[in-house]
């Protein structure tokens, strides 16, 4: 039997939710792009780097919400939280850089 026809299995609920994740993952690239736009090409260096991690780091957060790294190592989720902070971190120095460029007239 394929899993698609399969009748036991919760067919409705993943087909739904697969069609999220494929709208999302589309919107994604649609709000890249106007964000993009938005920052103009002053902040253009910033649009990628910022855009990819909060995809990484909101991924991460709803993989912890709702428990899909339950039964991990303490290890693993030591490394996941700094990983996390680190790329925080990294979005903050982004910020920085374009506020210092702006203080100092390179922009």
């Amino acid at each position: 039997t394929s899993d698609y026809t399969d009748k036991s299995l919760p067919l409705g609920k993943n087909y739904f939710w697969a069609m999220l994740g494929g709208l999302t993952w589309y919107l994604q690239f649609f709000f890249y792009g106007m964000g993009s736009t938005l920052l103009g090409d002053k902040y253009e260096f910033a649009s990628w780097s910022i855009h990819m991690a909060f995809i990484i780091l909101f991924s991460n957060m709803w993989g912890i919400i709702f428990k899909e790294w339950k039964g991990a190592s303490a290890k693993t989720a030591k490394l996941l939280g700094l990983g996390l902070v680190l790329i925080m971190v990294s979005i903050l120095l982004i910020g920085l850089a374009g506020t210092i460029a702006q203080f100092l007239g390179t922009e």
